[in-house]
């Protein structure tokens, strides 16, 4: 599908080629949403970047079909441990499994991940059209569209418009956002490097915490390597123009020329930084563009991903006329306290890893000869806990012991011939209405059910081992877990949401209303753009 310059006729343009905009596409074409991207570079940014993905990206990767692919370049990550330079583990972090689906942490390789993502959004021809090498200068919206100028002279016209565009953004500019925050003073030189023979921890990720020169150890996968240091207060960028320069801030680390191959060093400052709004009518600000933090949680492109995950499920549903165009008030609300929860977190690394930490440096003076002594105490689980959502498009309050609000858990099932399936499968793309040991329709009033339908809803029966199957469609929790987590969290029916966020619960499958529960405000699908 080529689009004039000028041609009016696409739902969503994409600006920015990047991780999150690549996601968006993905989504979007799999859900065949007619598309543009519009990207100023030609190819793939050839640093990598981003060096981590969780079991929640993972679970995105999934839905757009493409996480084995993209396991297949990644490997799982088993620990973070944090080692002085004498060597002494001070301890080591496990992540704890969350219940998604998936490994908690894999560590990739950027270019290589976002060269398999690419690959996946050409497997819709004639719904997303990629377009390199245009930069876009501005917009001009209108009730019925975004009207996008490039720097060529042409147009671009689409009924919505998603920011994915970077920390830069021209996009941000031109919708008038303000960015506030703060950015470290401190510059941080990041070594990239290819592995030429293994060495002993060469599979480890590491904090080399010292209040002197501490560092990130990161191995990455396909026999990438990486390490950040801060450059001190006497040091300048230009003092690392050479490859032996570069080296005197390994060597300290036990790495030697055998083992490595220097590929590239750049230089980065650290910001934390967020966008005062992040819509504009038909505009919306999705990762960097809305929203900056530092590297230490490994949580900035993902951040991204998730953010292209919240807002593409509710433009297709304003596209075919189910919701109306004001869910996409709720994508702020819903996706900034997860932001700034994971900022704060980040900033806690950071401390640690410089040693700046008051508790740290106790630790790290008391405790760690102790520890580095008994090393069944070496290890505890990394803290880590399944998404929420504290406000948005919700059924009722989220609470301690409520659904609301919680992402739905992806343990494995069996379908009704006994055979295993991935759970997400069986919910589909859109939403669905659950009950355990229950087909939910004989449990919810007709006119719930009804308005469930409106939206498309599948209706399923999670049957409990000792249950059996009764229909065609019924999942077999075998495991027990959904039978917990219904238990868990006293809901008998619930109803779970495109990105698997429930967004209502009932203790007794009767009322379970979506938030909508009226027929959508807009009674017909968007019409063609003027």
């Amino acid at each position: 599908m080529a689009l004039a310059a000028n041609q009016a006729g696409v739902d969503v343009a994409v600006v920015g080629y990047g991780p999150v905009g690549v996601v968006a596409a993905n989504l979007l074409g799999g859900y065949g949403i007619r598309t543009v991207v519009l990207e100023r570079d030609e190819d793939i940014y050839a640093r990598a970047r981003a060096v981590t993905v969780n079991d929640w990206t993972m679970r995105i990767f999934q839905q757009m079909g493409l996480d084995e692919a993209a396991k297949a370049e990644m490997y799982v990550n088993g620990a973070l441990t944090w080692k002085t330079y004498h060597g002494k583990t001070v301890f080591t972090l496990e992540p704890a499994e969350t219940g998604l689906g998936h490994e908690a942490s894999y560590m990739i390789y950027q270019p290589a991940t976002e060269a398999t993502l690419r690959r996946g959004v050409a497997r819709f021809p004639g719904v997303v059209e990629v377009r390199c090498g245009e930069t876009v200068t501005g917009f001009a919206q209108d009730p019925d569209g975004v009207s996008l100028s490039l720097d060529g002279g042409g147009t671009v016209r689409a009924r919505y418009v998603l920011a994915c565009d970077g920390g830069s953004s021209r996009m941000r500019a031109a919708m008038g956002a303000q960015m506030t925050g703060t950015t470290q003073e401190v510059t941080w030189i990041i070594i990239d490097a290819e592995v030429l023979r293994f060495w002993p921890g060469a599979n480890e990720l590491v904090f080399w915490s010292d209040p002197e020169r501490p560092a990130v150890d990161i191995p990455l996968a396909l026999g990438n390597h990486r390490w950040e240091l801060p450059l001190r207060p006497d040091e300048r960028p230009a003092d690392f123009d050479s490859d032996e320069a570069v080296w005197s801030l390994l060597r300290p680390l036990g790495v030697t020329p055998e083992q490595i191959r220097l590929k590239q060093h750049a230089f980065y400052s650290h910001h934390t930084r967020r966008a005062d709004r992040w819509r504009s009518g038909r505009v919306l600000l999705l990762g960097d563009a809305a929203h900056l933090m530092p590297p230490w949680a490994g949580q900035g492109m993902q951040s991204g991903i998730r953010d292209a995950h919240n807002v593409v499920w509710k433009v297709r549903e304003i596209l075919a006329g189910r919701l109306g165009a004001e869910i996409l008030d709720t994508y702020q609300a819903e996706r900034e306290p997860n932001i700034v929860a994971v900022t704060e977190m980040t900033h806690r690394l950071g401390m640690l890893i410089a040693g700046r930490d008051p508790k740290f440096v106790r630790a790290r003076n008391t405790l760690g000869p102790v520890v580095s002594r008994l090393p069944a105490l070496k290890r505890r689980l990394m803290p880590s806990a399944p998404p929420v959502l504290t406000a948005g498009w919700l059924s009722g309050a989220p609470g301690k012991r409520s659904a609301v609000g919680r992402m739905f858990p992806q343990p494995p099932v069996w379908n009704a011939a006994g055979r295993a399936i991935r759970l997400d499968d069986a919910l589909g793309d859109g939403f669905a209405v659950a009950a355990f040991d229950a087909d939910p329709r004989t449990l919810l009033r007709p006119a719930d059910i009804a308005a469930w339908e409106r939206l498309g809803a599948r209706f399923l029966a999670i049957r409990s081992i000792g249950s059996g199957a009764h229909a065609d469609s019924d999942l077999i929790d075998h495991t027990g877990t959904l039978r917990r987590w219904f238990t868990m969290h006293r809901a008998r029916a619930l109803a779970i949401r495109p990105d698997r966020f429930v967004a209502g619960s009932t203790p007794d499958g009767t009322a379970l209303a979506p938030p909508t529960d009226a027929p959508a405000r807009q009674t017909r699908p968007e019409g063609a753009l003027a």
